[in-house]
């Protein structure tokens, strides 16, 4: 199963390169929401039941 998921994550890594875009632009107004990847890595009970992502959340400044 890890073999398979290594093939996977490269096949998509490739794909990606591939496809040549650019860094991710955001525009005032835009939703977006934040990943708490801090929540990856602890190993505290409250992690299971903690959304790892944050609600919606409009852009107030524009990139």
């Amino acid at each position: 199963m890890v073999r398979h998921a290594g093939r996977r994550k490269e096949a998509f890594d490739r794909k990606l390169k591939r496809s040549k875009r650019g860094p991710v632009v955001f525009e005032k107004g835009d939703l977006v929401q934040v990943y708490r990847s801090d929540l990856d890595y602890t190993f505290k009970t409250e992690r299971k039941i903690l959304p790892k992502w944050s609600i919606p959340l409009r852009v107030v400044e524009g990139g």
